[in-house]
């Protein structure tokens, strides 16, 4: 028998593919595929669509989106000599906003774009001798949010920036070997230590980088960093890692989502599998972190992102544009938690 009302109910099979696709994705912290859920745009209409406008991608062929708020990444590249186009299209591709970078072997410290126009990331970087270097790339339309870039070390790069109402502060680092002297992981830590606590109370501290430890597969003893699901069996340089975390009250986001191995997996060798690659945030604000996961597929290190979805970090347009938040309170906000003089036009840098 033919349905009285087909149209009727071909838009209801489609609106019940679409409402279980989010739902499914919602519950696996993954990204919906395929589907692209508008909602109200903000301030007209009450509460928060979970959903609302999807950035999109295209990954293999076919078109992925996420939902809106902000991503950042982590990528030890292994070098970006010869290399900077195509770690600019593997973010795009990621849908990546931020992010941070290690081993770029670059010498010495600069600022430029990279990537074709429309599609350009800016890259601040410092490498000293060019055999290790750090970098942090943004994607162009976020560059005049960006307050104030840091330069610490070839290991360790800061940069400030405003999103909505709040001062996020990007730290890429990329921590010695385990076989380097012990002052040189102590002069690390000390580093990435001092910018934490410089940050102020209210700052979205976010830590990306290849900080070459193991955290385990459990908590063991560091229950509130480690949320239960690491990967391998942790070492001393892990032990310094949820060290850091504790001290800071902060969380190794990558081990609170239930994953499988090759989500959790940043580094590969031969048959030697290992996580080494991590995203940390203050452990208040894991309430708008929604996925952090590991990109399978690439040679050795794999990319890690975070997506964070927060009202007050502000959202993206329909148009996938930025708003750019320039009132006087948010003038304030920035001078009182950073002490700097700000306006789209100008960024300080300190070296």
């Amino acid at each position: 028998m033919k349905p009285k009302y087909p149209s009727r109910t071909l838009f209801c099979g489609i609106l019940r593919a679409i409402v279980t696709s989010v739902i499914i994705s919602y519950l696996s912290g993954d990204p919906v595929h395929g589907v692209v859920v508008q909602g109200p745009v903000d301030g007209l209409a009450t509460g928060t669509p979970l959903y609302s406008v999807a950035v999109q991608g295209t990954i293999d062929g076919r078109t992925t989106c996420r939902p809106r708020g902000w991503r950042f990444g982590t990528w030890n590249v292994g070098t970006l000599t010869g290399r900077s186009l195509e770690v600019v299209e593997e973010l795009q591709r990621r849908m990546v906003d931020v992010a941070a970078l290690q081993e770029i072997r670059w010498k010495g410290e600069g600022t430029r774009f990279v990537g074709a126009k429309g599609g350009r990331y800016k890259l601040w970087w410092k490498g000293d001798d060019g055999t290790r270097g750090v970098g942090v790339m943004v994607r162009e339309e976020l560059v005049e949010k960006v307050l104030e870039v840091r330069r610490r070390s070839n290991g360790v790069i800061v940069v400030v920036m405003v999103f909505g109402k709040v001062i996020v502060r990007v730290i890429s680092g990329y921590a010695p070997q385990q076989s380097r002297k012990e002052v040189e992981k102590d002069r690390f830590y000390d580093d990435v230590s001092d910018e934490i606590g410089q940050a102020g109370l209210n700052e979205f501290v976010v830590l990306l980088g290849d900080l070459n430890g193991h955290v385990g597969a459990d908590a063991d003893g560091y229950e509130g960093v480690h949320g239960g699901w690491g990967y391998g069996i942790r070492n001393e340089e892990g032990r310094r890692v949820l060290e850091l975390a504790d001290a800071h009250s902060m969380v190794v986001g990558n081990t609170w989502f239930t994953r499988e191995p090759a989500r959790l997996i940043t580094y590969r060798s031969g048959e030697h599998r290992s996580m080494i690659d991590y995203i940390l945030v203050r452990a208040k604000h894991r309430k708008y972190v929604k996925n952090v996961k590991a990109i399978p597929g690439m040679l050795q290190h794999s990319m890690v992102v975070m997506d964070v979805t927060s009202k007050e970090m502000g959202r993206r347009k329909k148009d996938n544009s930025v708003r750019v938040t320039t009132t006087s309170a948010t003038t304030t906000l920035i001078q009182q938690h950073r002490g700097v003089s700000y306006s789209n036009n100008n960024t300080r840098t300190t070296t």
